[in-house]
């Protein structure tokens, strides 16, 4: 087997055991999340399809990358995971776009804000920012849209750029 199909190789068996570890993760997480309901779940999850997506576009890409970027796969776990992670992050930034309504429309989901009194918000400090709800699909959008936003990292970045873009004098 020649160097290329050998790090392709390694590369995705990398992938598997990182994939079956995240797996194990949201087993363990939404065990616990189920069992303490005071936990912000969605932007959790939001993470976690995102780090999803990230897997699945890298092991789509490697077949088209280089072999200097290949051989740098195949030989550091940190750059097997910071694809991923950088999905996971911008999913969640796209969260905050969703609640915030700044991203809106019938392809995307709408949150509410809950209602909470002022006791609460002095109480729940930052996490007031999260408490929103839904229906049934629109955490189902969120979740599809935290998918695309680790497979495809240009989608969120996109998004930003036309903020900044408009922001700009």
């Amino acid at each position: 087997m020649n160097e290329r199909l050998e790090n392709i190789r390694q590369i995705s068996n990398r992938l598997a055991i990182a994939i079956a570890s995240l797996v194990v993760l949201i087993s363990i997480g939404a065990i616990i999340a189920s069992i303490y309901q005071g936990i912000i779940t969605a932007p959790i999850a939001a993470f976690f399809a995102g780090v999803i997506g990230g897997f699945v576009g890298l092991q789509r890409r490697l077949k088209s990358m280089s072999s200097e970027d290949l051989l740098l796969l195949a030989h550091s776990w940190v750059y097997v995971w910071i694809s991923p992670i950088v999905g996971g992050v911008l999913a969640v930034v796209l969260y905050v776009l969703f609640i915030s309504n700044l991203v809106s429309g019938d392809l995307f989901p709408k949150f509410v804000p809950d209602v909470i009194t002022a006791e609460e918000v002095i109480k729940k400090n930052f996490s007031v920012v999260f408490a929103v709800h839904g229906e049934a699909v629109d955490y189902a959008k969120m979740m599809f849209w935290s998918f695309v936003a680790g497979f495809s990292e240009r989608f969120v970045t996109d998004i930003i750029s036309k903020f900044e873009k408009q922001s700009t004098p």
